[in-house]
């Protein structure tokens, strides 16, 4: 979880009008990467670095709303 202060300064960034969309395009050519390692990959050490990098990027895709739950706690 984002710490409340972070998450404040953060909520200029994930409030524009177009940052979703942005972030999805950008994410969905990412994980379009790692997804070809996984298929073509042989080495366990690629599959394992492009499964944590699906990971870390489906988590980018709700860095919006993690952040603004993480601004609104009091």
């Amino acid at each position: 979880m984002v710490d409340m202060r972070a998450a404040q300064e953060l909520l200029v960034l994930v409030n524009q009008p177009d940052f979703q969309e942005l972030v999805d395009i950008f994410v969905e050519e990412k994980k379009k990467e790692q997804y070809r390692i996984l298929e073509q990959s042989d080495d366990k050490k690629d599959i394992f670095r492009a499964q944590g990098a699906c990971q870390v990027l489906n988590k980018m895709k709700a860095m919006k709303t993690e952040i603004q739950a993480a601004a609104k706690k009091d």
